[in-house]
C-alpha cells in the first residue's frame, strides 16, 4: 500500500492542455504542492503543464511510474489498465466515474477492470474516486484545485467513500488550522476498500486520529477487529441510516435490531467513536491533537459568570465533575482579581482585567493535581485583546504534552480577528462549549475505554462451517418446535419441559408426565399468541381440554408452566455487514414497546455478555429491584455464551428468537419457554 502514498513517479492519464481538463488540475496539484517525484502527463492531444510536455502515451513516458492515475472515459479504462500491466505498474487509481454507479449494466466493465488487474497482480483504487492526499509527500491527486497555503500536514487522516465529503474536509480543515496527514477517497470500493487503508493507517507512524465516511461496510467484522487492535481514535461518520425497502421480517429479533443499530453497537463494541456529521468529525480530529482527558474532572475557567453557567450545564451533561481547585491556586488568583467575584469552580475571572494573566492562569490550572482537563472560555473584540488571546494559544500549544492535560480553548470574536486566532498556532480552538465539551467527553471515553475494548475478531471459514451433532432443518425455512428445542438443548440452553402432540389424548398424556399447571400452544405458527394459539397456567385436565377443542391446528406443544421469573429475549440476527449479532433485551412480551435491547456482534465471551446486562436500562430488575429476590445472573450470562457459540457454528441460520426467556431466582437457572430459528434456504 505504501506505493499509494509514496510514489517516485507518477503517471496521469487523460490530460490536455485545456484549462478545464481535470487531468490538468491534477497535474498542476502536485506541481502546487512540490511533489518531489516525476509527474508524466499523458493525452492525446500534446502540448505541456508546468513545463512538462504531454505525451501521447505511456511507453512514449519512459521508464515504469510506480502509480497511475486514470481520468479517462470508463469504456477505455480496461484498455489502459492492461497497457498498465504490460507496463510493469502495480498501482493504480481509477478517478474516472461511469460505471456501476452510474447505471447497472456497467456491471460488466467493472467485472472487466478486475479481471485484468488480478491477472496483471495491479491493486486498484476506486473507480469514482478522488484518489489520495498526502500532503507530507506534496501527493495532491484530486481533480479539484487545491491550495497549499491553504493546507498543512498533521495527523489526522480520513478514508472516504464520498468524494464530496474528501472536497469538504480538506477545505473545512483549512478554515480550522488542521493537520492532515493523508486523505483516501475510495469511491465504489471495487477492488481495494475501506478495511485495506484502515489496516495501513493503524500501522502508520504519521496518522494518530483515523476518520471513516460509510456508506456501507465492505465488511464490518473486518473493520470492527482493526479498530479494536489500535489506540489510535477510530471516528466512524456512516450515512444511509434508513434505507427505504427494508424489509421488517416476523422476527422481534431482526425488528428491533434494525441496521443503524447493529452499527451503533458494533462501533462501540469495537472502542470506535460515532459521530452525527462532518462538523463533528472535524471537532473530533481536533480535540484528539490534545492530550487525552483520561479522568471526568474539570476546571472550568470564564470571562463571565454566563459563560460559567453554560459551561457547569455543558459539563453536567456530558458526566463530567467539577475539580476542587487548591488553596494556593485561589490566592494566586485573587492576587490578580480585584475580588468582586467569588473564587470558584466555574471559574470567573472576569474582573482580571490584565490578559497577560490569562496565560499564567491557564497554567495554574493545568498545574492542579485534582484537575484532568481545563476549558478556558473567552470571548473579545479589540485588536489589543486579540493580541492577548494569540498569546494565550501559542501558550497552550508549548503546555500541550507538559502537563499530559488537555486544555480546551472556546473563542468568539469579530470577523476581522476570527482567522488570526485560528492561525495563532497549532493548536485547535473552539467557538462553542457545548460542541467543545462533546468533543471532550469522546476523548475521555475513548482514553477510559481502551483497556475494556473486546473483540473476538473475524470468524475463519472452518469455524463457521464446523457441523454439530444436531443436524438443522434443510427443507424449511422455519425450524420445527422440537428441532429448535432440540438444537437450544444441545447447546446447553435449558427448555422447559414439553411435548409436541396432534390430539387430545396425547395432550392428556403429556401433561400426565410433566405435571400440572401446563401451558397449551399451537406448534409451528409465528403468529400464535395473535390467533389465541396460546393458554397458560392450565391446572388439570378439564382445562386442558377445554383449550384443545378452542384451539385450531395440526400439532401442539404441552409445556411445564415455568416457575416466576424475570422475563427475558435473547435473539441471534445475521446482518449484511457484520455477520451474526446476538440481542439481549428485558421484558417478554414488552420487549417491543420498551425497546430496551442491547446488541454484540458475535462472538462474545464472558466479559461481553455481562457488560450487555449492565448496559440494559432493565438491569436493576435482575439484581433484585425494591425488594424483589436477585434473579439467576450467572446462568442468563451463560445462556448468552451458548446462544453465542449455537450462532456462530452454524453459518446457514438466519434469525433466533428465545422469547421469552425466564430468569429464575439466584441459582435456579433459566427456562426457555419458546423459540423460533429460521434457516437460510
Amino acid at each position: 500500500m505504501e506505493q499509494f502514498f509514496y510514489p517516485k513517479s507518477v503517471a496521469v492519464f487523460g490530460v490536455s492542455d485545456r484549462p478545464s481538463n481535470f487531468g490538468r488540475i491534477i497535474v498542476e496539484n502536485l506541481l502546487r504542492f512540490s511533489f518531489p517525484g516525476q509527474v508524466h502527463p499523458i493525452g492525446p492531444g500534446g502540448g505541456s503543464i508546468g513545463g512538462r510536455d504531454i505525451v501521447p502515451s505511456l511507453e512514449a513516458a519512459g521508464g515504469c511510474p510506480d502509480l497511475a492515475i486514470l481520468l479517462i472515459p470508463a469504456a477505455q479504462i480496461p484498455d489502459t489498465l492492461e497497457e498498465c500491466g504490460r507496463k510493469g505498474i502495480h498501482h493504480v487509481i481509477i478517478e474516472s466515474g461511469g460505471f456501476s454507479e452510474f447505471a447497472e449494466e456497467r456491471e460488466n466493465l467493472e467485472e472487466s477492470v478486475r479481471r485484468i488487474a488480478r491477472a496483471w497482480e495491479i491493486k486498484v483504487l476506486g473507480p469514482n474516486c478522488f484518489g489520495v492526499t498526502n500532503l507530507e509527500q506534496g501527493l495532491v491527486l484530486p481533480f479539484f484545485i487545491v491550495e497549499p497555503r491553504y493546507m498543512k500536514s498533521g495527523a489526522s487522516a480520513l478514508i472516504s467513500q464520498s468524494g464530496g465529503l474528501v472536497y469538504d474536509t480538506l477545505m473545512l480543515s483549512s478554515c480550522e488550522n488542521l493537520g492532515l496527514s493523508k486523505v483516501i477517497s475510495i469511491g465504489n470500493k471495487l477492488m481495494l476498500n475501506e478495511n485495506d487503508f484502515l489496516e495501513y493507517l493503524v500501522s502508520d507512524a504519521a496518522t494518530s486520529t483515523i476518520g471513516l465516511y460509510l456508506e456501507n461496510f465492505s465488511d464490518g467484522r473486518r473493520t470492527m477487529e482493526l479498530a479494536s487492535s489500535t489506540h489510535k481514535p477510530v471516528v466512524v461518520l456512516k450515512a444511509n441510516r434508513s434505507p427505504e425497502g427494508e424489509k421488517i421480517a416476523r422476527f422481534h429479533t431482526t425488528a428491533l435490531a434494525g441496521d443503524d443499530h447493529v452499527v451503533d453497537s458494533a462501533v462501540q463494541q469495537a472502542g470506535m467513536i460515532r459521530v452525527a456529521n462532518l462538523s463533528e468529525m472535524m471537532d473530533s480530529f481536533k480535540i484528539f491533537s490534545l492530550p487525552p482527558l483520561t479522568g471526568p474532572r474539570l476546571a472550568l475557567i470564564s470571562r463571565s459568570g454566563g459563560h460559567g453557567v453554560v459551561s457547569g450545564d455543558a459539563a453536567h451533561r456530558e458526566g463530567f465533575e467539577l475539580a476542587s481547585f487548591s488553596r494556593e491556586f485561589y490566592e494566586r488568583i485573587q492576587e490578580s482579581k480585584r475580588g468582586v467575584i467569588r473564587a470558584t469552580n466555574p471559574l470567573d475571572i472576569g474582573d482580571v482585567y490584565d490578559l497577560r494573566l490569562y496565560a499564567d492562569i491557564l497554567e495554574w490550572a493545568l498545574q492542579e493535581q485534582d484537575v484532568d482537563g481545563v476549558v478556558f472560555i473567552s470571548t473579545f473584540s479589540s485588536e489589543s485583546d486579540g493580541q492577548h488571546m494569540q498569546e494565550l494559544i501559542r501558550r497552550a500549544a508549548a503546555l500541550k504534552h507538559l502537563y499530559q492535560k488537555p486544555a480546551v480553548l472556546c473563542m468568539i470574536s469579530n470577523r476581522e480577528q476570527w482567522f488570526q486566532i485560528k492561525l495563532a498556532a497549532d493548536f485547535p480552538v473552539f467557538d462553542d462549549v457545548d460542541t467543545a465539551m462533546n468533543a471532550l467527553a469522546k476523548s475521555f471515553h475513548h482514553s477510559r475505554n481502551l483497556p475494556k475494548r473486546t473483540f473476538a475478531g473475524s470468524l475463519s471459514r472452518g469455524a463457521w462451517r464446523r457441523t454439530a451433532p444436531t443436524r438443522l432443518a434443510d427443507s424449511s425455512r422455519l425450524m420445527t418446535t422440537k428441532e429448535t428445542f432440540r438444537l437450544l438443548s444441545h447447546y446447553g440452553l435449558p427448555v422447559a419441559d414439553y411435548g409436541i402432540v396432534r390430539s387430545i389424548g396425547e395432550a392428556l398424556r403429556e401433561a400426565n408426565r410433566i405435571g400440572y399447571p401446563v401451558a397449551f400452544k399451537m406448534a409451528d405458527d409465528l403468529h400464535k399468541t395473535e390467533k389465541g394459539g396460546v393458554r397458560l397456567d392450565l391446572k388439570d385436565a378439564a382445562a386442558l381440554q377445554e383449550a384443545f377443542t378452542g384451539m385450531q391446528g395440526e400439532s401442539f406443544v404441552v409445556q411445564k408452566m415455568s416457575p416466576a421469573g424475570q422475563e427475558v429475549i435473547l435473539g441471534v440476527k445475521r446482518d449484511a455487514e457484520f455477520g451474526p449479532v446476538l440481542l439481549f433485551g428485558l421484558g417478554g412480551t414488552l420487549v417491543e414497546l420498551m425497546r430496551d435491547i442491547v446488541i454484540r456482534v458475535l462472538p462474545i465471551d464472558e466479559y461481553e455478555a455481562e457488560r450487555m446486562v449492565d448496559e440494559c436500562k432493565g438491569a436493576p430488575l435482575l439484581r433484585g429491584f425494591r425488594g424483589a429476590p436477585p434473579a439467576d445472573r450467572e446462568n442468563l450470562v451463560r445462556c448468552m455464551i451458548a446462544l453465542s457459540r449455537l450462532a456462530c457454528d452454524h453459518p446457514d441460520i438466519n434469525t433466533i428468537d428465545v422469547n421469552p426467556l425466564i430468569v429464575l431466582g439466584k441459582g435456579k437457572g433459566c427456562l426457555a419457554v419458546d423459540a423460533k430459528i429460521e434457516t437460510l434456504l
